[in-house]
Protein backbone atom coordinates (compact mmCIF):
# COMPACT_ATOMS: atom_id res chain seq x y z
CA UNK A 1 0.00 0.00 0.00
CA UNK A 2 1.57 3.51 -0.78
CA UNK A 3 1.97 5.51 1.90
CA UNK A 4 -0.73 7.97 0.68
CA UNK A 5 -3.75 5.41 0.63
CA UNK A 6 -2.02 4.60 3.90
CA UNK A 7 -2.46 7.99 5.23
CA UNK A 8 -5.74 8.29 4.17
CA UNK A 9 -7.09 5.16 5.74
CA UNK A 10 -5.67 6.31 9.36
CA UNK A 11 -7.63 9.38 8.14
CA UNK A 12 -10.99 7.67 7.84
CA UNK A 13 -10.92 5.74 11.31
CA UNK A 14 -9.45 8.72 12.92
CA UNK A 15 -11.58 8.79 16.32
CA UNK A 16 -12.21 4.70 16.55
CA UNK A 17 -10.47 1.64 17.50
CA UNK A 18 -10.38 -1.84 17.76
CA UNK A 19 -10.00 -3.97 21.50
CA UNK A 20 -8.85 -6.37 21.77
CA UNK A 21 -7.48 -6.65 18.15
CA UNK A 22 -9.38 -8.67 15.97
CA UNK A 23 -12.55 -8.60 18.00
CA UNK A 24 -14.84 -6.85 16.11
CA UNK A 25 -15.39 -4.62 19.16
CA UNK A 26 -14.85 -1.15 17.86
CA UNK A 27 -14.52 2.23 20.88
CA UNK A 28 -14.85 5.44 20.22
CA UNK A 29 -12.49 8.44 21.46
CA UNK A 30 -12.99 11.95 21.40
CA UNK A 31 -12.01 15.36 23.08
CA UNK A 32 -14.96 17.94 24.88
CA UNK A 33 -15.02 21.07 24.63
CA UNK A 34 -13.28 21.15 28.55
CA UNK A 35 -10.41 19.45 26.64
CA UNK A 36 -11.69 15.67 29.12
CA UNK A 37 -10.72 12.87 26.68
CA UNK A 38 -14.03 10.60 26.52
CA UNK A 39 -14.19 6.62 25.49
CA UNK A 40 -17.24 4.76 24.70
CA UNK A 41 -17.38 0.82 23.93
CA UNK A 42 -19.79 0.93 20.27
CA UNK A 43 -19.57 -2.24 18.71
CA UNK A 44 -19.31 -2.83 15.13
CA UNK A 45 -17.23 -0.74 13.40
CA UNK A 46 -20.06 1.10 11.16
CA UNK A 47 -22.13 2.14 14.11
CA UNK A 48 -18.85 3.62 15.72
CA UNK A 49 -18.09 5.45 13.12
CA UNK A 50 -21.38 7.20 13.60
CA UNK A 51 -21.15 7.46 17.28
CA UNK A 52 -18.12 9.08 16.84
CA UNK A 53 -19.51 11.67 14.31
CA UNK A 54 -22.66 12.37 16.47
CA UNK A 55 -20.65 13.25 19.40
CA UNK A 56 -18.13 15.09 17.72
CA UNK A 57 -21.07 17.08 16.72
CA UNK A 58 -23.07 17.11 19.88
CA UNK A 59 -19.57 18.23 20.98
CA UNK A 60 -19.58 21.59 18.19
CA UNK A 61 -23.24 22.29 19.63
CA UNK A 62 -22.75 22.29 22.99
CA UNK A 63 -25.44 19.58 22.89
CA UNK A 64 -22.72 17.21 24.53
CA UNK A 65 -23.35 15.84 28.07
CA UNK A 66 -21.32 13.42 29.02
CA UNK A 67 -23.14 12.29 32.65
CA UNK A 68 -25.99 11.39 30.26
CA UNK A 69 -23.77 8.84 28.98
CA UNK A 70 -23.10 6.98 32.47
CA UNK A 71 -26.86 6.56 33.16
CA UNK A 72 -28.11 3.34 32.47
CA UNK A 73 -31.37 2.49 30.54
CA UNK A 74 -33.94 1.74 32.29
CA UNK A 75 -36.36 -0.59 31.61
CA UNK A 76 -40.04 0.56 30.76
CA UNK A 77 -41.37 -1.33 34.42
CA UNK A 78 -38.90 -0.18 36.46
CA UNK A 79 -38.87 3.37 35.29
CA UNK A 80 -43.17 3.79 35.56
CA UNK A 81 -42.34 2.52 38.78
CA UNK A 82 -40.06 4.83 40.12
CA UNK A 83 -42.33 7.82 38.47
CA UNK A 84 -45.35 6.25 40.48
CA UNK A 85 -43.23 6.68 43.65
CA UNK A 86 -42.42 9.98 43.09
CA UNK A 87 -45.93 11.22 42.10
CA UNK A 88 -47.86 9.58 44.34
CA UNK A 89 -48.98 12.58 47.01
CA UNK A 90 -49.41 15.02 43.92
CA UNK A 91 -51.57 12.58 41.29
CA UNK A 92 -55.14 13.03 41.97
CA UNK A 93 -56.85 9.47 41.97
CA UNK A 94 -53.93 7.55 42.03
CA UNK A 95 -55.35 4.59 41.68
CA UNK A 96 -56.54 5.21 37.76
CA UNK A 97 -52.65 5.97 36.73
CA UNK A 98 -51.60 2.63 38.97
CA UNK A 99 -53.97 0.60 36.16
CA UNK A 100 -53.18 2.57 33.21
CA UNK A 101 -49.35 2.26 34.31
CA UNK A 102 -49.46 -1.98 34.80
CA UNK A 103 -51.24 -1.60 30.83
CA UNK A 104 -47.85 0.20 29.79
CA UNK A 105 -45.70 -2.06 31.96
CA UNK A 106 -47.10 -5.06 30.65
CA UNK A 107 -47.19 -3.79 26.71
CA UNK A 108 -43.57 -3.18 26.83
CA UNK A 109 -42.15 -5.66 29.15
CA UNK A 110 -38.72 -6.29 28.73
CA UNK A 111 -38.21 -3.18 27.10
CA UNK A 112 -35.82 0.03 27.84
CA UNK A 113 -37.01 3.78 27.48
CA UNK A 114 -34.64 4.49 25.00
CA UNK A 115 -35.80 1.48 22.94
CA UNK A 116 -39.55 2.09 22.79
CA UNK A 117 -40.02 3.87 19.11
CA UNK A 118 -43.32 5.66 17.96
CA UNK A 119 -43.89 2.93 15.99
CA UNK A 120 -44.33 0.62 19.27
CA UNK A 121 -46.73 2.53 20.60
CA UNK A 122 -48.98 3.07 17.45
CA UNK A 123 -48.90 -0.91 17.16
CA UNK A 124 -50.44 -0.99 20.76
CA UNK A 125 -52.94 1.82 20.36
CA UNK A 126 -54.56 -0.38 17.08
CA UNK A 127 -54.99 -3.14 19.48
CA UNK A 128 -56.58 -1.44 21.68
CA UNK A 129 -58.98 0.64 19.96
CA UNK A 130 -60.46 -2.22 19.42
CA UNK A 131 -60.84 -3.03 23.31
CA UNK A 132 -61.61 0.28 24.65
CA UNK A 133 -63.35 3.34 23.46
CA UNK A 134 -61.46 6.20 21.70
CA UNK A 135 -61.68 8.17 25.20
CA UNK A 136 -59.87 5.68 27.11
CA UNK A 137 -56.96 5.11 24.07
CA UNK A 138 -56.48 9.13 24.41
CA UNK A 139 -56.39 8.71 28.46
CA UNK A 140 -53.72 6.03 28.31
CA UNK A 141 -52.06 8.30 25.68
CA UNK A 142 -51.76 11.30 27.92
CA UNK A 143 -50.17 9.22 30.53
CA UNK A 144 -47.58 7.79 28.33
CA UNK A 145 -46.89 11.27 27.32
CA UNK A 146 -46.63 12.77 30.57
CA UNK A 147 -44.19 9.44 31.76
CA UNK A 148 -41.94 10.24 28.82
CA UNK A 149 -41.50 14.12 29.43
CA UNK A 150 -40.54 13.09 33.28
CA UNK A 151 -37.93 10.93 31.97
CA UNK A 152 -36.23 13.35 29.35
CA UNK A 153 -36.24 15.64 32.34
CA UNK A 154 -34.40 13.85 34.29
CA UNK A 155 -32.08 12.40 31.51
CA UNK A 156 -33.39 9.10 31.55
CA UNK A 157 -34.99 9.31 28.03
CA UNK A 158 -33.44 11.28 24.99
CA UNK A 159 -36.87 11.74 23.53
CA UNK A 160 -40.67 11.57 24.28
CA UNK A 161 -41.98 9.05 21.00
CA UNK A 162 -45.56 9.87 22.15
CA UNK A 163 -45.21 13.27 20.59
CA UNK A 164 -45.32 11.84 17.01
CA UNK A 165 -48.29 9.57 17.94
CA UNK A 166 -52.04 11.13 17.18
CA UNK A 167 -55.02 11.06 19.55
CA UNK A 168 -58.00 9.99 18.63
CA UNK A 169 -61.31 12.25 18.14
CA UNK A 170 -63.65 12.20 20.96
CA UNK A 171 -67.32 11.81 20.71
CA UNK A 172 -68.33 13.25 24.07
CA UNK A 173 -71.70 14.68 22.60
CA UNK A 174 -73.18 11.01 23.00
CA UNK A 175 -75.91 11.13 25.79
CA UNK A 176 -77.71 7.89 26.87
CA UNK A 177 -80.00 7.68 30.03
CA UNK A 178 -81.90 5.06 31.97
CA UNK A 179 -85.68 4.55 31.33
CA UNK A 180 -87.99 3.99 33.85
CA UNK A 181 -88.58 0.20 32.28
CA UNK A 182 -84.79 0.04 32.33
CA UNK A 183 -84.21 1.31 35.81
CA UNK A 184 -86.66 -1.20 37.66
CA UNK A 185 -84.80 -3.99 35.72
CA UNK A 186 -82.08 -3.13 36.94
CA UNK A 187 -82.72 -2.96 40.21
CA UNK A 188 -84.23 -6.04 40.09
CA UNK A 189 -81.03 -7.74 38.99
CA UNK A 190 -78.87 -6.09 41.40
CA UNK A 191 -78.06 -7.10 44.91
CA UNK A 192 -80.50 -4.57 47.79
CA UNK A 193 -77.16 -4.00 49.59
CA UNK A 194 -75.80 -2.74 46.14
CA UNK A 195 -78.91 0.07 45.15
CA UNK A 196 -77.47 3.07 47.19
CA UNK A 197 -74.13 2.96 45.22
CA UNK A 198 -76.94 3.48 42.17
CA UNK A 199 -79.11 5.46 44.13
CA UNK A 200 -76.87 8.22 44.47
CA UNK A 201 -75.61 8.45 41.26
CA UNK A 202 -78.50 8.55 39.77
CA UNK A 203 -80.05 11.18 42.26
CA UNK A 204 -76.75 13.80 42.85
CA UNK A 205 -74.76 12.92 39.14
CA UNK A 206 -72.03 12.24 40.79
CA UNK A 207 -69.04 11.60 38.73
CA UNK A 208 -67.68 8.43 39.94
CA UNK A 209 -64.26 9.01 41.55
CA UNK A 210 -66.07 11.45 43.73
CA UNK A 211 -68.96 8.98 44.65
CA UNK A 212 -66.74 6.13 45.24
CA UNK A 213 -64.45 8.22 47.29
CA UNK A 214 -66.44 9.91 49.16
CA UNK A 215 -66.07 10.41 52.60
CA UNK A 216 -68.82 10.57 55.57
CA UNK A 217 -66.90 14.25 56.69
CA UNK A 218 -68.19 15.30 53.55
CA UNK A 219 -71.51 14.61 54.04
CA UNK A 220 -74.27 16.42 55.71
CA UNK A 221 -77.30 14.84 56.29
CA UNK A 222 -78.96 17.17 58.14
CA UNK A 223 -78.56 20.25 55.81
CA UNK A 224 -78.51 18.01 52.83
CA UNK A 225 -75.26 18.87 51.35
CA UNK A 226 -72.28 16.42 50.00
CA UNK A 227 -69.43 18.53 49.64
CA UNK A 228 -66.60 17.59 46.61
CA UNK A 229 -63.40 19.06 48.18
CA UNK A 230 -61.82 19.46 44.87
CA UNK A 231 -63.94 18.87 41.70
CA UNK A 232 -62.75 18.01 38.54
CA UNK A 233 -62.31 21.80 37.58
CA UNK A 234 -60.20 21.98 40.40
CA UNK A 235 -62.65 23.68 42.71
CA UNK A 236 -65.51 22.90 45.87
CA UNK A 237 -68.32 22.10 44.53
CA UNK A 238 -71.54 21.50 46.64
CA UNK A 239 -73.90 18.97 45.87
CA UNK A 240 -77.56 19.40 47.34
CA UNK A 241 -79.49 15.62 48.41
CA UNK A 242 -83.19 14.72 47.81
CA UNK A 243 -85.13 12.37 50.39
CA UNK A 244 -83.68 9.23 48.11
CA UNK A 245 -79.99 10.19 48.68
CA UNK A 246 -81.00 10.41 52.51
CA UNK A 247 -82.36 7.39 52.95
CA UNK A 248 -79.55 5.57 50.97
CA UNK A 249 -76.67 7.32 53.13
CA UNK A 250 -78.43 6.68 56.46
CA UNK A 251 -78.79 2.85 54.84
CA UNK A 252 -75.09 2.99 54.45
CA UNK A 253 -74.55 4.79 57.31
CA UNK A 254 -75.87 1.55 59.16
CA UNK A 255 -73.64 -0.87 57.36
CA UNK A 256 -70.66 0.62 59.61
CA UNK A 257 -68.79 4.43 61.11
CA UNK A 258 -65.71 3.92 59.10
CA UNK A 259 -64.20 6.92 57.14
CA UNK A 260 -65.55 5.81 53.40
CA UNK A 261 -69.68 6.52 52.58
CA UNK A 262 -68.72 3.21 50.35
CA UNK A 263 -66.67 1.23 51.98
CA UNK A 264 -64.99 -2.12 50.95
CA UNK A 265 -65.27 -5.36 52.81
CA UNK A 266 -62.27 -4.55 54.81
CA UNK A 267 -64.21 -1.39 55.89
CA UNK A 268 -60.61 0.78 55.72
CA UNK A 269 -60.53 1.22 51.75
CA UNK A 270 -63.26 2.37 49.77
CA UNK A 271 -64.97 0.26 47.30
CA UNK A 272 -62.55 -0.26 43.91
CA UNK A 273 -64.84 1.30 41.58
CA UNK A 274 -63.72 -0.80 38.60
CA UNK A 275 -63.99 -3.98 40.49
CA UNK A 276 -67.66 -3.19 41.41
CA UNK A 277 -68.58 -1.88 38.07
CA UNK A 278 -66.66 -4.84 36.07
CA UNK A 279 -68.02 -7.50 38.89
CA UNK A 280 -71.73 -6.21 39.87
CA UNK A 281 -73.09 -3.45 37.71
CA UNK A 282 -71.95 -5.09 34.18
CA UNK A 283 -73.43 -8.29 34.93
CA UNK A 284 -76.44 -6.84 35.88
CA UNK A 285 -76.95 -5.08 32.87
CA UNK A 286 -76.56 -7.71 31.31
CA UNK A 287 -79.37 -9.46 33.51
CA UNK A 288 -81.49 -6.94 32.79
CA UNK A 289 -81.21 -6.84 29.20
CA UNK A 290 -79.54 -3.07 29.04
CA UNK A 291 -77.46 -2.48 26.47
CA UNK A 292 -75.23 0.36 25.64
CA UNK A 293 -74.87 1.38 29.10
CA UNK A 294 -72.02 2.62 31.22
CA UNK A 295 -71.84 3.93 34.89
CA UNK A 296 -71.03 7.75 33.39
CA UNK A 297 -74.48 7.28 31.77
CA UNK A 298 -76.06 6.91 35.50
CA UNK A 299 -74.85 10.46 35.52
CA UNK A 300 -76.05 11.63 32.07
CA UNK A 301 -79.74 10.33 33.91
CA UNK A 302 -79.53 12.44 36.19
CA UNK A 303 -79.22 15.63 34.08
CA UNK A 304 -81.71 14.17 31.41
CA UNK A 305 -84.29 14.03 34.08
CA UNK A 306 -83.92 17.19 35.28
CA UNK A 307 -84.04 18.88 31.71
CA UNK A 308 -87.26 16.72 30.82
CA UNK A 309 -88.20 18.00 34.12
CA UNK A 310 -87.97 21.72 32.95
CA UNK A 311 -85.07 23.07 34.99
CA UNK A 312 -83.10 25.79 33.27
CA UNK A 313 -79.80 24.50 31.54
CA UNK A 314 -77.86 27.03 34.07
CA UNK A 315 -79.24 25.06 37.06
CA UNK A 316 -78.19 22.07 35.74
CA UNK A 317 -74.92 23.27 34.43
CA UNK A 318 -74.11 23.94 38.43
CA UNK A 319 -75.59 20.86 39.67
CA UNK A 320 -73.41 18.78 37.39
CA UNK A 321 -70.61 20.64 38.27
CA UNK A 322 -69.76 22.50 34.83
CA UNK A 323 -66.96 24.59 34.21
CA UNK A 324 -68.53 25.88 30.98
CA UNK A 325 -72.69 25.52 30.08
CA UNK A 326 -71.20 24.00 26.42
CA UNK A 327 -70.99 20.67 28.42
CA UNK A 328 -74.68 21.22 29.54
CA UNK A 329 -75.87 22.20 26.13
CA UNK A 330 -75.30 18.28 25.13
CA UNK A 331 -78.70 18.29 27.28
CA UNK A 332 -80.70 21.14 25.46
CA UNK A 333 -82.57 18.37 23.12
CA UNK A 334 -83.97 17.03 25.55
CA UNK A 335 -86.43 19.92 26.34
CA UNK A 336 -87.78 20.22 22.99
CA UNK A 337 -91.37 19.46 24.60
CA UNK A 338 -90.98 22.06 27.17
CA UNK A 339 -89.37 24.90 24.39
CA UNK A 340 -92.87 23.65 22.42
CA UNK A 341 -94.95 24.67 25.03
CA UNK A 342 -93.14 27.98 26.01
CA UNK A 343 -93.67 29.27 22.47
CA UNK A 344 -97.17 27.36 22.35
CA UNK A 345 -97.95 30.13 25.00
CA UNK A 346 -97.70 33.07 22.07
CA UNK A 347 -100.80 31.42 20.57
CA UNK A 348 -102.57 32.06 23.91
CA UNK A 349 -101.48 36.02 23.98
CA UNK A 350 -102.44 36.54 20.17
CA UNK A 351 -105.93 34.37 21.07
CA UNK A 352 -106.59 36.58 24.17
CA UNK A 353 -105.22 39.96 22.32
CA UNK A 354 -107.41 39.69 19.08
CA UNK A 355 -111.03 38.20 21.05
CA UNK A 356 -110.97 40.06 24.35
CA UNK A 357 -110.68 43.56 23.16
CA UNK A 358 -114.27 44.54 24.57
CA UNK A 359 -115.32 47.83 25.67
CA UNK A 360 -113.82 48.37 28.69
CA UNK A 361 -110.38 47.85 27.14
CA UNK A 362 -111.11 50.17 24.47
CA UNK A 363 -112.27 52.76 27.19
CA UNK A 364 -109.38 51.80 29.52
CA UNK A 365 -107.25 52.69 26.07
CA UNK A 366 -108.65 55.84 25.81
CA UNK A 367 -108.37 57.30 29.31
CA UNK A 368 -104.65 56.30 28.97
CA UNK A 369 -104.51 58.26 25.46
CA UNK A 370 -106.63 61.73 27.06
CA UNK A 371 -103.77 61.28 29.45
CA UNK A 372 -101.20 61.26 27.07
CA UNK A 373 -102.36 63.95 25.60
CA UNK A 374 -103.23 66.11 28.62
CA UNK A 375 -99.48 65.50 29.72
CA UNK A 376 -97.75 66.56 26.90
CA UNK A 377 -100.13 69.77 26.59
CA UNK A 378 -99.38 70.61 29.89
CA UNK A 379 -95.37 70.72 29.12
CA UNK A 380 -95.24 71.56 25.63
CA UNK A 381 -97.56 74.52 25.98
CA UNK A 382 -99.76 73.68 23.19
CA UNK A 383 -97.06 73.46 20.71
CA UNK A 384 -96.78 71.04 18.22
CA UNK A 385 -99.56 68.76 19.47
CA UNK A 386 -101.28 67.94 16.57
CA UNK A 387 -97.51 66.74 14.64
CA UNK A 388 -97.16 64.82 17.70
CA UNK A 389 -100.54 63.01 18.89
CA UNK A 390 -100.43 60.09 17.22
CA UNK A 391 -102.11 57.31 19.96
CA UNK A 392 -99.55 54.76 18.64
CA UNK A 393 -97.08 56.75 19.89
CA UNK A 394 -98.18 57.36 23.63
CA UNK A 395 -100.67 54.12 24.23
CA UNK A 396 -98.89 50.92 23.12
CA UNK A 397 -101.79 48.95 23.37
CA UNK A 398 -103.91 50.98 21.18
CA UNK A 399 -101.06 50.94 18.68
CA UNK A 400 -101.31 47.07 18.43
CA UNK A 401 -104.66 47.20 18.26
CA UNK A 402 -104.53 49.12 14.89
CA UNK A 403 -103.40 46.54 13.41
CA UNK A 404 -105.83 43.48 14.56
CA UNK A 405 -108.35 43.03 11.81
CA UNK A 406 -111.04 42.21 14.63
CA UNK A 407 -110.93 46.20 15.93
CA UNK A 408 -113.25 48.37 14.24
CA UNK A 409 -111.62 51.11 11.50
CA UNK A 410 -112.42 53.57 14.34
CA UNK A 411 -111.48 54.13 17.70
CA UNK A 412 -113.73 56.46 20.18
CA UNK A 413 -112.10 59.55 20.20
CA UNK A 414 -109.60 59.45 17.92
CA UNK A 415 -109.45 59.23 14.12
CA UNK A 416 -109.16 56.11 12.06
CA UNK A 417 -105.51 54.60 13.38
CA UNK A 418 -104.94 53.03 9.90
CA UNK A 419 -104.63 55.99 8.07
CA UNK A 420 -101.49 56.69 9.89
CA UNK A 421 -99.80 53.31 7.72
Amino acid sequence: MSPDRDSQSRRRTRGIFERPNGSEIWWVRYVDEHGRLHRERVGPKALAVKVYQKRKTEIQERRFFPERLRQRDLLVADAIADYLARREGTLRHFYHYQRIARLWSQAFQGKTLRQILAGDIERYVAKRIREVAPATVNRELAFLKTFFNDAVTNHRAETNPVRSVKMFRENNQRVRFLGEDEESRLFAAMPRSDWPLVLVALNTGLRQAEQFYLKWENVDVIRGVITIPRSKNGQVRHVPINAIVREALQAQRARGAGEWVFASAVGTTPIDSHNFVRRVFVPALVEAGIENFHWHDLRHTFASRLVMSGVELRTVQELMGHKTITMTLRYSHLSAEHQQDAVRKLEAWASDTSTDTDESELERAELQTEASIRFIKGNLGGQGVNRTLDTRIFSPLLYRLSYLPTVVGRVPGEANLHSYR
